[in-house]
């Protein structure tokens, strides 16, 4: 059963920021996760803003240098939306995962990253676009790296004053192809790997690696980046698959209900292999800007 709490629905970005105050004030959206957790005591809140009101944070734009998506942009929108598939296409195919078409069309990005599932896809997707989020206070507004934004298992760099307002993604450089997988049980990714990179005479000249749901958080793979630099195909998937130490000790595998530490550490180096395998062919999906 629910506590009674205080319900604000402000209009505008500066209002609902003006009413943050402290743990005991929780921001929502779709609100799916915040009301479960609520109803079974695993948090507790006096005051809920509802989001939803504030016309500025359901906004999706192209600024000419990256795709500017508002916090309450929902997932179904960004798997359907023209600008998402043009400039963003492995992020709308990550987000065509995402539960089933009713939490699509309920559950919002801003929600999802702020909550910080570790079993969730649009992360891993842009670490890999190396996305920046906007952070709104009482005070003033800051950006961070999503790297920088994911700190663990639930929890983010997030501060009890600031809402997230908005995502910004830059394309993959033009020309560059890309690859988005995963494994899934009961419609929750049990590992998923984006990668994208640029393909000179058969080499790797550049490429990004980003896993998630192994450990407490999604994570950019920059040291393994650095040794798949140069390599034909072959070598590269080999040196993946010999990097289990390296990705053990990054990535931090957890047992859970979705498999094993150890399981998961071996489906990544399958997915990232594989991932490798549709960049570099030369009839996958390649970005164009």
């Amino acid at each position: 059963m629910l506590k009674p709490f205080h319900l604000l629905e402000p209009t505008t970005l500066a209002e609902a920021a003006s009413q943050l105050d402290g743990e005991q004030t929780k921001v929502y959206a779709g609100g799916a996760e915040l009301i479960l957790l609520l109803r079974h005591g695993l948090v507790e809140a006096e005051t809920l803003i509802n989001i939803k009101r504030i016309s500025a944070l359901n906004d999706l734009a192209w600024d000419g240098h990256s795709l500017n998506i508002g916090a309450t942009v929902t997932h179904r929108r960004l798997e359907t939306d023209p600008l998402v598939r043009r400039y963003l296409p492995m992020l709308a195919e990550a987000e065509s995962h995402i539960g089933n078409i009713r939490v699509r069309g309920q559950g919002t990005l801003g929600g999802n990253l702020c909550f910080a599932d570790p079993h969730a896809d649009p992360a891993t997707a842009l670490l890999v676009h190396q996305a920046r989020v906007g952070l709104a206070g009482k005070k003033e507004s800051r950006e961070l790296p999503m790297e920088e934004f994911l700190v663990g298992m639930y929890e983010t760099a997030l501060r009890p004053d600031e809402l997230l307002s908005e995502v910004k993604v830059p394309p993959l450089p033009e020309g560059w192809r890309h690859a988005y997988l995963r494994i899934e049980r009961f419609y929750r990714p049990t590992v998923n790997a984006a990668a994208a990179g640029k393909v000179s005479g058969g080499r790797i000249e550049a490429v990004r690696l980003a896993v998630g749901c192994v450990g407490p958080k999604a994570q950019r793979l920059h040291e393994l980046e650095g040794r798949l630099s140069g390599l034909r195909l072959e070598e590269a998937q080999r040196v993946v698959l010999e990097s289990r130490s390296y990705l053990k000790a990054e990535l931090q595998p957890i047992d859970d209900l979705l498999g094993s530490a150890a399981y998961k550490l071996h489906i990544t180096g399958v997915l990232l292999k594989k991932a490798l395998g549709q960049m570099l062919q030369e009839g996958g999906e390649s970005n164009r800007g």
